[in-house]
């Protein structure tokens, strides 16, 4: 699998990047609850390799009406950023790889492991929406019958050049904790949409 990490610049938990890098890695199933919990990070994997790169936009506040329509599965968490850094971390279960990508330094431009984004300091409600493009859209519509993928390419067009939005909203209230894959601890199921 390959993992991705979205995680606040400064924990709120106050946990140093190695005990993180440590939870992360092993995997335990209670520690990475409580991350997600507190809002420190939301830990992703993809069957795919480099499955945000270039094709992924992260938008703070309203999605257009085109970007709230056209989702074919999400994915919703929460992230606490204090200083306003929100980190995306491909990888990250290397100790060493991890301090560096949460020390402030930029990332290596021949080895951009990691980026770090600006948004206003806050909680958020995180909804990472997979649109068509995307290998988990992909994948989802493989299993399923002709007529919903055909609804699915007729209902959920015009985003061809996005595989992913990251959402960004102020948080409201607790969301539902993302649910963890078993064997890796990690998060993956997204929900997808139900044919109208």
């Amino acid at each position: 699998f390959f993992p991705v990490h979205l995680l606040s610049f400064l924990y709120h938990s106050l946990l140093i990047t190695t005990e993180i890098s440590t939870i992360l890695g092993e995997g335990n199933e209670s520690q990475i609850k409580e991350l997600l919990r507190q809002g420190v990070c939301i830990p992703l994997f993809f069957e795919a390799d480099c499955e945000l790169d270039g094709n992924t936009l992260f938008v703070v506040g309203d999605l257009s009406e085109e970007e709230a329509n056209a989702w074919v599965g999400k994915l919703v968490g929460k992230l606490n950023i204090p200083c306003g850094k929100l980190v995306l971390l491909c990888g990250g279960g290397d100790p060493d790889g991890f301090a560096h990508a949460m020390s402030g330094n930029l990332p290596d431009p021949n080895c951009e492991f990691f980026q770090i984004i600006e948004v206003p300091s806050g909680e958020y409600q995180v909804e990472i929406f997979a649109y068509l493009t995307s290998s988990i859209a992909q994948n989802y519509l493989e299993e399923q019958k002709e007529n919903i993928q055909e609804w699915f390419r007729n209902n959920c067009s015009g985003t061809e050049s996005i595989g992913y939005i990251i959402h960004l909203i102020p948080l409201e209230s607790e969301p539902t904790l993302p649910k963890l894959v078993p064997e890796v601890g990690w998060c993956s199921e997204f929900e997808f949409r139900e044919p109208e």
